[in-house]
């Protein structure tokens, strides 16, 4: 009997070592799962009348707004960690005489919906039309983007540091932004009929 144990024993060691190189990729897989990546709707409480939303609130669209910045916010605040959002943009029309009528990133506060999500320095954003990054000034900084380009903004609360991606590519750290809770954040200019979806 002691004997016959001993062989079911070894049999099942032996057959769990051959999936050994599964393993580590299993593993690996579990962890990047749970790295911190947000699962985020566009609020409707803190964004611009004239800003619709659809699609589960996960897509926002300006159309015919009265102010010229316009702004919709995440309802999520975060805080530590790392945190992702993955956004697209699905439509833009360049009709303002304008260096820059879109801007994507993260804000401290979500007072001014009527205005652009910087305002008051409590906003980092990145820009369309040139890849310009915006907090108190302009500053030059990564690639231009527009229709069907996938954004991600990537906020390490650990280090401060702001990271922007387009289409996977990282455009290097943008900013060390200052301690806080941040939402993720877009503001637009007017009748650009901008619609833009939070994919991830």
């Amino acid at each position: 009997m002691l004997r016959l144990l001993t062989f079911s024993f070894l049999s099942f060691f032996l057959s769990m070592e051959s999936y050994s190189q599964l393993l580590p990729s299993m593993v690996g897989a579990a962890i990047k799962k749970s790295s911190g990546v947000s699962s985020d709707t566009w609020d409707s409480s803190t964004k611009a009348t004239c800003i619709t939303l659809s699609n589960g609130n996960l897509t926002s669209l300006e159309s015919n707004c009265g102010n010229f910045w316009n702004s919709v916010y995440g309802s999520t605040g975060v805080s530590s960690g790392i945190n992702e959002w993955e956004i697209t943009i699905n439509a833009y029309n360049n009709v303002n005489d304008n260096v820059y009528d879109v801007m994507v990133g993260v804000a401290t506060s979500r007072d001014n919906p009527n205005k652009h999500f910087q305002n008051g320095s409590v906003g980092y954003g990145y820009i369309l039309q040139n890849g310009g990054i915006w907090h108190n000034s302009f500053s030059d900084y990564g690639a231009s983007y527009g229709v069907g380009d996938v954004i991600k903004i990537s906020l390490n609360s650990d280090t401060n540091q702001l990271t922007f991606y387009k289409n996977g590519v990282s455009q290097g750290v943008a900013y060390t932004v200052s301690e806080g809770t941040y939402y993720l954040a877009v503001s637009y200019c007017k009748n650009t009929n901008t619609r833009i979806t939070i994919t991830d």
